[in-house]
């Protein structure tokens, strides 16, 4: 009996060491805590290759993410009940009216068949664009992200619907018809029409996917993401990234802390940039002028995100600001909370208090982050809310 119970221990130790050894492993090497994976803009940087930090804006990285899933949940919009027209445009537009940010929630589903920042156009609806014509709605699409190498979503597609539809190619202009061509790369089927850059003025909007100048832009759908670009080569480069064959923009520390940061805050929208608002930036001296010098200047970060949120306080402005060490992101906090105590700037008038532009602030240090809430009417008033950190001096730097 005793060597019955000792053997009994000895299998019961075995069993417990196979449940908890997997666990312990699981939770080393590079696996990203649940926090992180859970964070929809991370998830939506790895659909940007590395690359994409070297050809942004004027050499800064400038990347325009939505979370329109999110959006859906905090303003209570539902779900468009079908594909009818009036529907999807309804449903749109409550998603635009809610999220202010530049970014258009891409091909398929808004006025711009994913045509970034030509925000003018989108007073010329595209009813064209529908899912009898790509395969997938409104109502598929959870999330964004936008640089200049393309356009990429988060949702629920079905590639076999778009490429039924493609085969079926009605109401395509002759030359589209003409110009289609498929490319198989990496198991998903690269859709091309010809030369991107050039205008057909008479076929705007037509099927499948022209845009607002009658440009036909290669398009890739898989079941959960769809590639937009200009170039299939950059699409070529998302679907990289996002199998992990080359690095994407979720693989460099600075950026993944960004789109932790900020999900953390609880942002809706966001705009990454990299060191863009010091002596860089092309209108600083401008800034900076406008800068009363009653509060020190931060000192230099690494990169900054800022986006768009609501809580029961109401509209927030959210802002990440990384540093290499969190010595540094604790003094620069010290000197935030002072430029928002202290500081004034002018708007060209008069001059204005921090605190008069923001009715109530949030500020915390996580590690090497800062984490900052901004609240105040005024807030709508400029239209964009994550655009702010770019116009107004409060995050001016050294």
């Amino acid at each position: 009996m005793k060597l019955r119970k000792q053997l009994y221990l000895w299998w019961l130790w075995i069993a417990c060491m196979l449940i908890i050894l997997p666990m312990i492993v699981g939770c080393s090497g590079n696996a990203l805590p649940s926090n992180e994976t859970s964070s929809t803009f991370l998830k939506l940087l790895k659909l940007q290759p590395g690359t994409a930090i070297s050809t942004a804006i004027q050499g800064h990285t400038y990347i325009v993410m939505n979370d329109f899933a999110k959006v859906r949940d905090i303003y209570g919009i539902p779900l468009p009940t079908s594909n009818d027209e009036s529907d999807i445009e309804n449903y749109t537009m409550a998603i635009f009216d809610a999220d202010h940010s530049l970014a258009t929630p891409g091909p398929g589903f808004s006025y711009t068949w994913g045509s970034g920042f030509d925000t003018h156009y989108l007073q010329e609806p595209a009813y064209s664009i529908r899912s009898n014509n790509v395969g997938y709605s409104p109502s598929d699409v959870d999330a964004s992200i936008e640089s200049e190498i393309g356009l990429g979503l988060i949702g629920n597609f079905n590639p076999q619907a778009t490429q039924t539809d493609f085969n079926q190619k009605t109401g395509w202009p002759q030359w589209v018809k003409d110009n289609y061509i498929t490319e198989n790369y990496q198991n998903v089927t690269i859709n091309s029409w010809g030369d991107a850059s050039i205008l057909h003025l008479l076929d705007r909007f037509a099927p499948p996917d022209l845009d607002q100048l009658g440009r036909a832009h290669p398009l890739a759908v898989m079941q959960t993401n769809v590639f937009f670009s200009s170039f299939a080569a950059n699409i070529k480069s998302m679907i990289d990234a996002n199998v992990g064959k080359s690095t994407s923009m979720a693989d460099d520390p600075k950026y993944a802390s960004v789109a932790k940061g900020l999900s953390e805050l609880g942002a809706y929208s966001a705009i990454i940039n990299d060191d863009i608002i010091g002596p860089g930036l092309t209108n600083f001296d401008a800034l900076k002028k406008s800068d009363m010098g009653t509060a020190p200047l931060l000192q230099p970060y690494v990169a900054l995100g800022s986006g768009e949120g609501k809580d029961g306080k109401g509209v927030y402005l959210a802002v990440v600001l990384v540093y290499n060490n969190k010595k540094s992101a604790t003094d620069n906090a010290r000197i935030l909370q002072t430029r928002i105590d202290q500081g004034l700037y002018t708007n060209g008038i008069a001059s204005i208090t921090w605190k008069q532009t923001f009715t109530d602030s949030q500020i915390s240090v996580e590690g090497n982050m800062i984490l900052t809430k901004l609240y105040g009417s005024i807030l709508s008033q400029w239209g964009s809310p994550e655009t702010i950190p770019f116009s107004y001096p409060l995050f001016l730097h050294e």
